[in-house]
């Protein structure tokens, strides 16, 4: 095995501390954006609104954990599961569930209109509600389920530098991950029993690899279409541990399971997941179907 890693892998896991003074700011002009919500007005994206709750600001945030529900879905639920609440408490972050909603029709035809894509206003909607709840630039932790997977992945993609680490739960389609110089850590996930979901979501995952993307590939056992308090457990705990600089870096093959300090050239990349510690990568085996 080898006993070096790529520099520029394990720079992923960087401290949160080092992507904050690298924020680059989206094509939209934000402050514009701000003054909207400021004033109580809702953006309009694909024929439908973008709106958000947010868990009061504590003034000692270093961070914001965002949770995304299902297509047009309202995540308000999110703010009254207490492990979301202790996990945002306890790290010391905001907390930010969004209610984006747009045309069905629109979202999954071939106009690709709406929220998904966070170019077309939603992006610049959260970014400003991050703003404006907590009054900073924060970094982000993001999490997604099914519509709200759609959005974190393009999310990640459209401002990788503002994100520490997300994960994303059994999207119905993705758009191919692009190359970039920011890759943050992230977790693409879905159920054994999900259909076409679990086809496009490795799919994903695959590509994701084969830049060289430090992701890890959760396939959960005997699972359909529906949230897993298990996985969210893992989510969280993977947070904390990109969060908190766990380190060092550890892979496992997704399909065998088996467990590597360094990669090996015998190991397909592609089918290699990174983990941030090994004891998330221990985890791992209790949430993963081999």
């Amino acid at each position: 095995m080898k006993k070096e890693i790529k520099e520029e892998r394990m720079q992923n896991f960087i401290e949160h501390d080092e992507r904050v003074e690298n924020i680059r700011r989206a094509g939209f002009p934000f402050f514009l954006f701000s003054l909207l919500f400021f004033f109580g007005l809702q953006a309009q994206a694909g024929g439908g609104t973008l709106d958000w709750h947010a868990i009061e600001a504590r003034g000692d945030e270093k961070a914001v954990l965002v949770l995304c529900p299902g297509m047009n879905s309202d995540g308000i639920h999110f703010l009254k599961e207490q492990p979301w609440l202790d996990f945002a408490r306890e790290n010391r972050l905001g907390l930010i569930a969004i209610h984006f909603r747009s045309d069905p029709e629109s979202l999954y035809g071939p106009e690709r209109e709406g929220y998904y894509w966070p170019e077309q206003g939603s992006g610049p909607v959260l970014l400003s509600a991050i703003a404006a709840e907590y009054g900073a630039e924060l970094p982000i932790l993001i999490y997604g389920f099914s519509g709200g997977a759609q959005f974190t992945s393009r999310f990640v993609e459209w401002v990788p530098e503002r994100i520490v680490a997300w994960a994303a739960y059994s999207a119905q389609f993705w758009d191919s991950p692009r190359p970039s110089e920011t890759n943050p850590p992230g977790i693409v996930a879905c159920g054994e029993y999900d259909g076409v979901r679990w086809h496009s979501s490795f799919s994903y995952f695959y590509e994701g690899r084969q830049l060289d993307k430090p992701w890890i590939w959760v396939s959960l056992p005997e699972t359909g279409h529906y949230r897993h308090a298990a996985l969210e457990q893992f989510v969280r705990d993977f947070f904390a541990s990109v969060y908190n600089s766990a380190g060092p870096a550890t892979f496992a093959d997704v399909e065998s399971g088996e467990l590597f300090d360094a990669p090996d050239k015998s190991v397909q990349s592609e089918l290699l997941g990174i983990f941030p510690c090994d004891t998330l990568r221990k985890a791992w085996h209790d949430v993963h179907a081999f």
